[in-house]
């Protein structure tokens, strides 16, 4: 996954370029998460901001690392779901925050969303991928939720940083693929 955006970087020799590669490159090799987590992890983000090369080796990556199939279209498709409950959910948060008893007239999503009742990958490492979607998509609520789940979990607060760090980095990575449609 390290040379997932080899090309942006040689299009971008700027010190932004150079400080993004630096960036992407000490999460992969130095981080809390182990390979398969981070490779989850930018697949998700990758559907999520719509980087198709990105999504295209993470699913052979994972492919490598022994995930099923379904695990593979599940951490793709996680960008899906999470991504419809994170603009719901901030629809709820800026609606309460300027009349709290709005609360009680959207008390139920309504939503359906049983995709995160049983996932294939596993409760913890789903919460993962929703805690950096959800970061992805600036929903504060959803954050704030995953994050604490995962620190119930045990989930090591370097790992949930390091998610954070990543989502951030390839969300800056994005600009600079961005920049060559302006």
């Amino acid at each position: 996954m390290n040379d997932a955006f080899d090309k942006v970087f040689e299009k971008n020799p700027s010190t932004v370029g150079r400080d993004l590669k630096l960036n992407f490159k000490k999460l992969l090799e130095g981080n809390a998460l182990d390979e398969k987590e981070s490779t989850l992890a930018l697949t998700a983000i990758g559907a999520s901001l719509d980087l198709p090369e990105l999504v295209k080796k993470g699913r052979a990556r994972l492919g490598e690392l022994d995930f099923s199939q379904e695990q593979i279209e599940e951490a793709v498709e996680s960008a899906a779901i999470v991504g419809m409950l994170n603009f719901y959910y901030r629809f709820k948060h800026m609606v309460t925050a300027q009349s709290p008893e709005a609360a009680d007239r959207y008390r139920n999503a309504g939503l359906r969303m049983t995709a995160l009742a049983k996932p294939s990958l596993g409760k913890e490492r789903f919460e993962m991928l929703a805690f950096a979607i959800s970061v992805v998509n600036g929903c504060e609520t959803c954050v704030a939720a995953h994050e604490r789940t995962l620190r119930e979990a045990g989930v090591p607060t370097e790992k949930i940083h390091d998610l954070a760090r990543l989502t951030a980095v390839i969300k800056g990575i994005q600009g600079l693929i961005n920049k060559e449609r302006l």
